[in-house]
This record gives structure tokens, C-alpha cells and sequence, in this order.
């Protein structure tokens, strides 16, 4: 029961434009003015969830809030992989701009995109900052755990979230959503955005952060990573500080120039919990030369 719990929980992990004609995935909304940085929101959720960071960043930074179809909305995706096909698009969009080395900031699967994107585009971007999201987020709670074997696991949690009534699908979100948020308030924002979410969309997704695995594919990054973690909302299954960023360590110290940094209390949306350490440490980055 336990590891379901966790399986689940940490899983969940202005101009317009779309990527392609007809058949596009992502749509982004522009905001501010200076050196581009690119959003890209996490699973279930949309590019709102950005708005606080937004409104920090918009007056010295040109957003490029990415939305993604079937993330709170309701549209579908026809693409076979459904990250793959994201990934590709936020690369395509990013030269096809001509902007000029961005800076991408992903949260959990936007961290994992991010990375995934620098990894197979080199030279396309100029820093990136994975806000909690990893090369392979499955086996921190499941140390072995492989694309291959995670079959059973995917199937068991896709049937799941494609036959849940409305009712106990928003009864799971909530739980989850506890144990990812402290704000209440916040909380709210997200479960709503979830609820909006095309739930096939989301179910496809959520396996295939299971069975796509980037570590040997990291280390081709050669350009500065800053990668922040959370850890306090997964205590009371005996986390602790020090497992948890040995976890992260693990997963990050194959990549050249990446900078690892936890945050002491903060859930797994880190700049709603922390937004101060959250600035702080995001801002030294974005000054080093």
C-alpha cells in the first residue's frame, strides 16, 4: 500500500503560437521583454501554475509559457509517444523563434523535458532548471526499477486513472495534491487543473515517465543545469534529507555543469512553498556567467 501511495503521489509529478498547423501539441503564451526563458508546467497541469514566477521574472525575462494539449484541457494528442512528441516540438519551436540559447525552466515533467530537450538538441539552449523533475524519477522510490519491468506498474496505473468516476478521480487528485502543496489555496488551482486534463492524455504520459529512461542520455548536456529537489512531503515513509539527495546526486553527477540544491521544507511545487529560497537560489544561477 505504501509503495502505491508513493507510485501515485510522485508521479503527479502575451502573444500566442502554435507548434505546428492542425496537429500541434504545444501553444505558448508570451509575456515581458529581455532574454528568453521557456516554462513548461508539470503532469496535470497548465502554464498557470506559473503565474507567481511570471510575475517575478516578466520584467527582465521574455516567457514563453508553454501549454500543452490535454494539460488542463480537455484536447487530445494523437502523437504515438506522447513526451517524445512534446520534447520535439519544444526544440522545433525554439529554432523555428530564432531565439537566441534560452533558458528553459521545467517543473517535474517539465524538468524531465527540459533536460531531455538539451540532451538530444545541443546548442539549441542556454541553461536549464529542472524544478524537481529527473532523468528517471521512478526509481527513487523503487531502487531497480527499469522501463522494462515498470509494465505492470504502468498498466495497473492507467487503468486506473481511464475508469475512475469524476468523483474518486478528484478524491485521488486531492490526496496526491496534499502531499505535493502546503498552500490550500493552492492546492485548489492545481486540482482543478487536473480535473480539466484529458484524462487519456494524462494516463499515456504518466506511463511513459515510467518507461522512458534519460540518465545514459544526460551526460551529453554541455550547457549550465541547475536541478532543485524536495523531499519533506515524502517523511513519513522514512525519507530523509540525506536519502533523497543521494538519490538526486546519483541521477545529476553525469552531467557536466549541473548544480544540485534541496529545499528544506518545501513540497514538490517548490516555488509555491518557498518562494524565497526558491528566487534566491534560481536567481544566483541566472547571473553566473
Amino acid at each position: 500500500m505504501i509503495k502505491q501511495v508513493i507510485i501515485i503521489v510522485i508521479s503527479f509529478f502575451v502573444g500566442f503560437w502554435s507548434a505546428s498547423a492542425g496537429n500541434s501539441i504545444i501553444h505558448t503564451e508570451i509575456r515581458g521583454a529581455g532574454q528568453p526563458m521557456i516554462l513548461i508546467h508539470g503532469m496535470a497541469c497548465s502554464a498557470d501554475v506559473w503565474d507567481d514566477v511570471a510575475a517575478y521574472y516578466e520584467d527582465r525575462y521574455e516567457l514563453h509559457l508553454v501549454n500543452i494539449s490535454g494539460f488542463g484541457n480537455g484536447e487530445s494528442i494523437e502523437a504515438t509517444h506522447v513526451l517524445k512528441a512534446i520534447r520535439d516540438e519544444i526544440i522545433e519551436y525554439s529554432k523555428s523563434r530564432g531565439l537566441h540559447k534560452p533558458i528553459v525552466m521545467g517543473h517535474s515533467m517539465g524538468g524531465f523535458l527540459s533536460l531531455w530537450a538539451a540532451a538530444e538538441a545541443p546548442g539549441v539552449f542556454g541553461k536549464i532548471i529542472s524544478v524537481d523533475g529527473l532523468p528517471y524519477f521512478p526509481v527513487l522510490a523503487m531502487p531497480g526499477i527499469t522501463p522494462e519491468t515498470a509494465g505492470p506498474i504502468v498498466e495497473m496505473m492507467q487503468n486506473n486513472m481511464r475508469n475512475s468516476t469524476p468523483e474518486a478521480a478528484r478524491a485521488q487528485q486531492e490526496m496526491m495534491i496534499a502531499t505535493m502543496i502546503g498552500d490550500p489555496e493552492k492546492r485548489t488551482t492545481v486540482l482543478e487543473m487536473g480535473m480539466q486534463s484529458n484524462p487519456d492524455v494524462i494516463a499515456r504520459a504518466m506511463g511513459e515517465m515510467y518507461t522512458t529512461d534519460i540518465r545514459n542520455q544526460v551526460s551529453a548536456i554541455d550547457i549550465p543545469v541547475l536541478a532543485l529537489g524536495s523531499w519533506y512531503g515524502y517523511r513519513q515513509w522514512g525519507v530523509t534529507k540525506e536519502s533523497a539527495s543521494a538519490g538526486y546526486l546519483t541521477q545529476f553527477d553525469p552531467i557536466p555543469n549541473a548544480i544540485f540544491k534541496m529545499a528544506e521544507t518545501a513540497l514538490h511545487f517548490i516555488f509555491y512553498d518557498d518562494p524565497d529560497w526558491f528566487f534566491k537560489v534560481v536567481d544566483g544561477f541566472l547571473v553566473e556567467k
